[in-house]
């Protein structure tokens, strides 16, 4: 077990870590600084590290291109360090000689659970196409409910590994693969789950536990690598990536389309109703814990009943659970509900077939 060292100055064998990521000294001493005690916004960075703000933009310029730091879409704009985990992914491809000295003491830096800058949800950018990568498999590494990847196959074959073992973890992971000419398929080298489908086109995306998405497009080139991505930690927008896959997913040629296994959690909502009508028409009879809010007084609540029906409605936008509680009838809907009784964030189905 690697035991906290405190904090991390740029000192020479930290510097050359960077140094082979082209970044300086001070480049390094701004990641650090980030690191340790951000997101920071420019004017907040410059107090704590005493320096001239025109200084300090032109390195966090340089950090940002190199993909080491991330941008908000927020005013003023708001900056945080790449995880020491991604900065690895990065660094293994030019050397392994001293990884495991160096970027081990960069991890225990890090805190345990990345602080926000504020309490509002937040939108960051990357302009690197490695870290987009290496974020894409940190999301979906840090799955622990329902996981959902959409891609060419190049994209789902370097996540490969991941998605196979959220899977055996008990994960509900779903894969929309996207048909993109000059980049063939190798059937044979897909991921081994229960749930593959194929589409015909699409962006980039892993959304992790409806917590966390990471997205990119491919708009230039087709075989071009985009240098642009996201990382969405906005609810609303999460909501839509979610909505704008279920209906690609139900919509799209199957290629592995197993039953899910009971017990299972979902935090995307329309995925939880999909895969429960399929088990009632089936003639299982299940059980559903909610956990939520009351859509008319807003209180959180957790609620369990009988699934007693479904219903999903394209043409009016209706995505309905229906259970039995104390021989009284509870409609369930989604995060943004307003008809239904409960606005569900997570949803678990139980029961036998």
């Amino acid at each position: 077990m690697t035991e906290s060292i405190g904090e991390i100055k740029c000192e020479e064998e930290v510097a050359e870590v960077f140094s082979l990521l082209g970044i300086s000294k001070f480049g390094c001493e701004v990641y650090l600084k980030l690191l340790q005690e951000g997101p920071l916004t420019l004017s907040e960075l410059t107090e704590k590290m005493e320096a001239k703000t025109s200084q300090l933009y032109y390195y966090i310029k340089e950090l940002v291109s190199k993909g080491l730091i991330e941008a908000s879409s927020s005013r003023p704009v708001v900056y945080r360090a790449v995880s020491p985990s991604v900065l690895e992914k990065l660094y293994i491809e030019k050397t392994e000689s001293l990884r495991a000295r160096i970027l081990e003491r960069l991890k225990a830096t890090a805190p345990r659970k990345q602080k926000l800058a504020s309490e509002e949800p937040n939108v960051y950018t990357l302009k690197n196409w490695r870290t987009f990568l290496a974020r894409a498999e940190e999301a979906a590494h840090n799955a622990t409910v329902d996981l959902v990847v959409c891609g060419d196959f190049e994209f789902v074959k370097y996540l490969n590994e991941t998605i196979e073992l959220k899977e055996k973890e008990g994960v509900n992971t779903y894969v929309l693969l996207y048909e993109v000419p000059g980049i063939n398929i190798d059937y044979s080298k897909l991921p081994k789950l229960r749930k593959i489908r194929k589409y015909v086109s699409g962006d980039l995306v892993v959304i992790s536990d409806s917590r966390v998405a990471v997205l990119s497009q491919r708009r230039r080139s087709l075989l071009e690598k985009p240098n642009y991505g996201l990382i969405i930690e906005d609810p609303v927008i999460i909501d839509y990536l979610e909505q704008d896959f279920f209906f690609r997913w139900i919509r799209s040629e199957i290629i592995r389309d197993e039953n899910i296994k009971l017990p299972t959690s979902f935090t995307i909502f329309r995925l939880a109703l999909y895969e429960a009508q399929k088990l009632l028409q089936k003639k299982c009879r299940l059980r559903v814990l909610v956990y939520g809010r009351y859509v008319r007084t807003g209180e959180d609540c957790m609620v369990e009943g009988e699934l007693v029906n479904t219903l999903f409605e394209d043409s009016r936008g209706i995505a309905q659970l229906t259970i039995k509680v104390n021989g009284n009838t509870v409609t369930i809907g989604a995060q943004d509900a307003i008809i239904e009784d409960i606005a569900a964030s997570r949803v678990e189905v139980r029961g036998a077939c």
